[in-house]
């Protein structure tokens, strides 16, 4: 329970409740209890703050623990976190994790490892990686400067099968080594 809810629940109900002593205490009580306004308000005051608190707290613990779940999380299925399907290891020891099943790389995955002059040799959208049953390929998304498996052109060819420790040159510039995540 966060403090501004706290601080709401206990400003609402303590108004109410200095509205419902005030109108007690005024009708029954004034008649035969001799205090002055200010100790009336001070106690009303006191009453009221706990009796919010406690109603506060009903409401914000007790409501949810009773009341039915939603029909949404009833119906709502979450997804299970991706597995790691294999890595790119980039200069400087850094890796870019594979864990989608298709995925497009360019220019802003690669930010920081190389100067801007050599980054924007890089496209927008360079190469896919893409996962499929037999296998995960890489196919260049026809860029002007194209991308090299093992030294091999791979611009205008569909889907290349990667295997393990394969070299892929990005755009003459970028040097990355492909690693399968059997090892």
């Amino acid at each position: 329970m966060s403090i501004k809810r706290i601080i709401l629940i206990i400003i609402t109900f303590s108004i109410l409740s200095v509205l419902f002593l005030t109108l007690i205490f005024e009708t029954q009580f004034l008649s035969w209890i001799e205090l002055n306004w200010f100790s009336l308000l001070l106690i009303i005051l006191i009453v009221a703050i706990f009796i919010a608190f406690i109603l506060g707290f009903s409401i914000d613990y007790l409501y949810p623990k009773i009341s039915k779940k939603s029909r949404f999380s009833q119906t709502t299925q979450l997804k299970k976190p991706r597995k790691k399907l294999a890595k790119l290891i980039l200069p400087r020891d850094n890796q870019l994790i594979i864990d989608y099943y298709e995925r497009v790389y360019g220019r802003a995955d690669f930010i920081g490892l190389l100067v801007i002059d050599k980054l924007n040799f890089i496209g927008r959208e360079h190469f896919k990686i893409t996962k499929l049953d037999d296998g995960i390929y890489i196919e260049d998304l026809d860029t002007k400067n194209g991308t090299k498996v093992n030294g091999e052109e791979i611009k205008g060819l569909d889907k290349v099968k990667l295997k393990n420790n394969d070299s892929i040159l990005v755009a003459k510039v970028l040097e990355l080594k492909f690693v399968t995540e059997s090892e």
